[in-house]
């Protein structure tokens, strides 16, 4: 895709294993969204209690969620893809 450098973060990872880190996760996410500079294309992948946690959407398997960031840093669902 091209898309530029990639880059782990841990904000990203799923925490369906251990719910007692989603709500700490979740609110740290929110800032870390908030400074990304998106001069571009960005692609976060992650997992679907992540998607829930920051869109309130739940995602099918594999599908993606285009979000847009709004003033303040929420997001917003600009549209769905299945990818099945």
């Amino acid at each position: 895709m091209k898309l530029g450098d990639v880059s782990p973060q841990p904000l990203l990872n799923s925490f369906a294993q251990n719910r007692d880190r989603a709500v700490q996760q979740t609110a740290a996410l929110f800032p870390w969204v908030a400074q990304l500079e998106l001069a571009g294309p960005t692609v976060l992948v992650t997992h679907q209690v992540v998607i829930t946690a920051l869109s309130e959407i739940f995602p099918g398997n594999g599908e993606i969620v285009v979000v847009r960031r709004e003033p303040g840093g929420r997001l917003a669902v600009a549209g769905r893809l299945a990818t099945a």
